[in-house]
């Protein structure tokens, strides 16, 4: 049922509430572990030998708190930020420096804090229009009198287009001169996206991408941006990966590292 009314109400609340709270927003640092193996095949795309490398080295040495850190940082990587969190969390009790152990898990609270807030009966479909920042996946609307958003114009009321973009920025850039909302606000719902209709649908069931038809490509995420692996030893960033493929479908699975895709 396409109710988006409903649907931006919902998504108005929440973004609302977290305008409201302080969210200690994701700098653009980036928190350093020793330099592994493990970490150097997942730059070069290869991510099952990555992975494999990661559980070794954090059996080879259960107490070691770099392994045990990097193990959970991959975790939350690929979608289990719960556990990658626990995992980093326990690093810290091992030893791990505690300044470094909050760089690399604040990123991970705020996913988890952002999937708490989603709450949803049913499926919303609403309508969005293709974005005018290539970086950006698309662009949806919220309403005009969304409280704590403040305008160049005060009695301007009408509705506010905001840019979806593959990065932890959260509700920061709400209120620049260029809105955009990172992608986290919306992973909870496993966003779909039809490219002919422009309708975008947001799932009540976060395990529907799990059953969704199509081809299936591996995602992994940071702060930064959201990666698609192409082919062993291939990754491109997700709106390059959008770009090749030229779905007329696709889903976005951030909570099971997956990318959905029809052509």
């Amino acid at each position: 049922m396409i109710t988006p009314r409903r649907t931006t109400l919902a998504l108005a609340t929440t973004i609302a509430f977290a305008l409201a709270v302080p969210a200690g927003a994701v700098k653009a640092q980036r928190a350093q572990l020793p330099r592994t193996r493990a970490d150097v095949l997942l730059e070069s795309g290869l991510w099952p030998q990555a992975e494999e490398a990661y559980y070794a080295q954090s059996s080879a040495r259960p107490r070691d708190p770099v392994a045990r850190a990097e193990l959970g940082r991959y975790l939350a990587m690929k979608g289990a930020v719960l556990p990658g969190t626990i995992l980093i969390e326990e690093a810290r009790e091992f030893g791990l420096d505690s300044a470094l152990a909050r760089r690399l898990l604040r990123p991970w609270y705020a996913v988890l804090r952002w999937r708490t807030m989603a709450t949803m009966q049913s499926d919303s479909v609403i309508r969005v229009r293709p974005a005018q920042d290539s970086l950006a996946l698309f662009s949806m609307v919220l309403p005009g009198n969304l409280p704590n958003i403040t305008r160049r114009n005060p009695t301007d009321r009408a509705s506010l287009w905001v840019d979806i973009v593959p990065r932890q920025i959260g509700v920061d850039s709400v209120m620049s001169d260029d809105p955009r909302l990172g992608v986290e606000v919306l992973e909870a719902f496993v966003p779909s996206y039809d490219t002919a209709s422009h309708r975008v649908t947001l799932h009540a069931d976060p395990k529907s991408a799990l059953g969704a038809r199509g081809e299936r490509y591996r995602i992994l995420r940071d702060t930064r941006e959201v990666r698609v692996l192409m082919t062993s030893g291939r990754t491109l960033s997700l709106p390059a990966a959008l770009a090749e493929i030229v779905p007329s479908w696709w889903q976005l699975d951030l909570l099971h590292g997956w990318l959905v895709v029809r052509r």
